[in-house]
């Protein structure tokens, strides 16, 4: 199945807003890092991906777009981008919120 709409959205509006939060986004396994604050959303995403070994890609080489994902494709990207995000240190708010409300369906 492909991924939704609002899976789309939850990259774009969430997960890349909290990214370009980051002072500095270091990819320690390629000895890069990079200021995710002055590059284009369209910049940042393609960085992003090529980075990802296990994203999809076509057979050019070329990575898939958003759209064409698979939903389980889409999860594992997000998990990379939050491993990223842990390794430089820095806790996305939604996974705080997610957090807070698990602890309210626990009591």
């Amino acid at each position: 199945m492909l991924i939704s709409s609002k899976f789309n959205r939850f990259i774009h509006g969430v997960i890349l807003s909290e990214i370009r939060r980051l002072r500095y986004l270091a990819f320690n396994e390629h000895r890069i890092a990079i200021r995710p604050f002055y590059l284009t959303d369209e910049t940042l995403k393609q960085l992003l991906k090529r980075l990802d070994f296990d994203y999809p890609r076509e057979k050019n080489g070329e990575p898939l777009s958003y759209t064409k994902l698979r939903e389980t494709d889409f999860l594992s990207h997000i998990a990379f981008l939050e491993t990223i995000m842990a390794q430089n240190g820095y806790e996305p708010k939604y996974l705080d919120e997610l957090k807070k409300e698990k602890q309210c369906l626990t009591k």
